[in-house]
């Protein structure tokens, strides 16, 4: 094994384990009673959000997904820099994929607006995994073209310059 693929493995075991010892302060400790948010129509059950068709007669509150995005405070923000515009239709593409597969499993993980400047892409993600599956599925797709840097609040992933050939 290389070192290069040996400290991708790493550096992925870590963001694991930091998703799974992660404290959300958004998130209400212990399970609610019945409840639907107004703003997106998750349902919550026992401690957990889903797509379930709300009882009329479930209060209404307000999602840890919609208090982030109305707050403005993303959970974990992935920054694409580097050598990206020539592939920034795909990579749009695929965030848009990743997004719909995992709010339909997971109401609560969701991307925020996107915001395009002159020298990177800020995605920022209302929670932790769906920022762990698009890093993972730009490694997939991008394996030997990116560099990632894993950090507490954000990811970074810079594409690298196309190498010459002698």
């Amino acid at each position: 094994m290389r070192h290069h693929a040996s400290s991708r493995a790493l550096a992925f075991a870590r963001a694991r384990k930091a998703a799974h010892t992660w404290v959300d302060p958004y998130r209400p400790a212990g399970k609610l009673y019945p409840a639907a948010c107004g703003q997106c129509g998750a349902t919550e059950w026992q401690g957990r959000w889903r797509w379930d068709e709300p009882l009329p007669d479930l209060p209404r509150v307000l999602c840890p997904a919609c208090e982030r995005i109305r707050d403005g405070v993303p959970a974990h923000v992935l920054e694409l820099t580097g050598a990206l515009p020539p592939r920034w239709n795909e990579v749009r593409g695929m965030i848009g994929n990743v997004e719909r597969a995992e709010v339909a499993e997971h109401p609560l993980e969701r991307v925020m607006r996107v915001e395009v400047r002159d020298d990177r892409v800020l995605v920022p993600t209302t929670g932790l995994h769906i920022a762990r599956r698009l890093v993972a599925a730009l490694v997939r797709r991008f394996r030997r073209e990116i560099r990632i840097t894993f950090g507490d609040h954000a990811t970074t992933v810079e594409w690298l310059e196309p190498r010459r050939r002698a």
